[in-house]
């Protein structure tokens, strides 16, 4: 009986020590190769504090083409020639230069989107001097950067899970149930 109620311990305990293992997900960014009368630009904007809650709209040849959002990145399919991005132009935003390319059929692009926040030391109240930046960023720095910022499939599977509304116990609503009294201890 001693050996067996071991055996069961062995076994009960690596079946708990395998739940609390943990996985990381290591994902990979390959970027799709372009339709040969096409060219690829990937626009991307790493994960940065500075201006994260900001996203100013890109101009594409002076048309609309996105918003470009903090962590996120687009994939956009052009004809070959020249084009020059650029961002709309707004008050609250500062230095604001575009980028221009000659894109060739059948080739893949990278365009980083970086960020700046300068306070000014004055006296006088200023604004905050908010800079966007666009460059074009060779493939291999691009993928392995994309890779640690961009990759929003773990991050949409989480915000698209749809509540059932027939059920009370809504997280997004104020109850008394969640509150506590702060002078209760």
């Amino acid at each position: 009986m001693n050996n067996v109620s071991l055996s069961l311990i062995f076994l009960l305990c690596g079946f708990f020590l395998s739940a609390c293992s943990t996985s990381s997900n290591v994902t990979s960014f390959t970027p799709q190769a372009a339709e040969a009368d096409q060219a690829t630009v990937y626009i991307y904007r790493p994960n940065q504090m500075a201006n994260s809650l900001y996203s100013p709209g890109l101009l594409i040849n002076d048309e609309f083409k996105l918003y470009v959002k903090n962590g996120l990145n687009s994939r956009v399919s052009l004809k070959p020639g020249e084009y020059v991005f650029a961002f709309q132009n707004e008050k609250k935003y500062s230095e604001l230069s575009p980028l221009s390319l000659i894109l060739k059929a059948g080739s893949v692009y990278f365009v980083r989107i970086d960020t700046s926040l300068k306070i000014s030391d004055s006296a006088q109240y200023e604004p905050y001097a908010r800079n966007f930046t666009l460059s074009q960023i060779d493939k291999s720095q691009a993928t392995g950067e994309i890779a640690e910022c961009c990759m929003n499939t773990a991050k949409k599977s989480n915000h698209k899970q749809q509540k059932n509304p027939s059920k009370n116990d809504s997280s997004d609503s104020f109850s008394i149930d969640k509150t506590q009294n702060p002078f209760s201890h």
